[in-house]
């Protein structure tokens, strides 16, 4: 995982957000359009469990919104 975020109580499912946010890197570092039209996709419609020991779901929140930036 290329972020390192605060594991909380309750916060998201941690290999659900390793899941798109390395989808999203990877579409970045291809420079393919088709691949970052799909991780755009998969992040903007991305929606995590609540788990205990999650991911805190300001510091992931936010790191989405940059992705979705990058990935315009």
């Amino acid at each position: 995982m290329a972020q390192d975020f605060a594991v909380v109580l309750r916060g998201y499912d941690r290999d659900e957000v390793d899941r798109v946010t390395a989808l999203a890197e990877t579409a970045l570092g291809s420079g393919n359009e088709v691949s970052r039209a799909a991780a755009r996709t998969a992040v903007g419609e991305a929606r995590f469990t609540v788990v205990l020991r999650g991911y805190d779901r300001g510091m992931v929140d936010a790191h989405l919104r940059g992705l979705l930036e990058r990935l315009r």
